[in-house]
């Protein structure tokens, strides 16, 4: 009789631990397909609502400020040359790009004047 307890408790407990595997590999896998996704990099103006895209392909799982910075450097569009977006040393722009990397949201975009705008190739 007090087998059987055991028995059926061990049952049970394997049960249990077999579900909580399963919706730990469930997690782990919406993770690494969030991180599979592409990521838009966007600049917009002071003062207006919309948003122009930069040619940059960037997957979530790349994004950082570090990465970002170079990816800029390469869609500038005088190549070699040194670029400023004074947004990007904001604590705003650090929390939204924890946004994007936290999978709040796909676009990342980031507040500039049109000067700052201007030194990037747009099209």
């Amino acid at each position: 009789m007090f087998f059987e307890i055991v028995a059926q408790a061990s049952n049970l407990a394997g049960a249990i631990g077999g579900i909580i595997a399963a919706v730990g590999v469930l997690r782990m896998l919406a993770t690494q397909k969030r991180a599979l996704e592409h990521v838009e990099v966007a600049l917009r103006l002071e003062g207006e609502d919309s948003a122009i895209p930069l040619p940059l392909e960037m997957l979530r799982k790349d994004i950082s400020r570090a990465e970002l910075l170079g990816r800029l450097g390469m869609a500038l569009k005088n190549q070699g040359q040194r670029f400023s977006l004074r947004a990007m040393s904001t604590s705003a722009f650090m929390r939204s790009l924890n946004e994007v990397v936290e999978g709040k949201t796909s676009t990342l975009v980031i507040p500039c004047t049109k000067e700052e705008l201007d030194q990037f190739a747009t099209a």
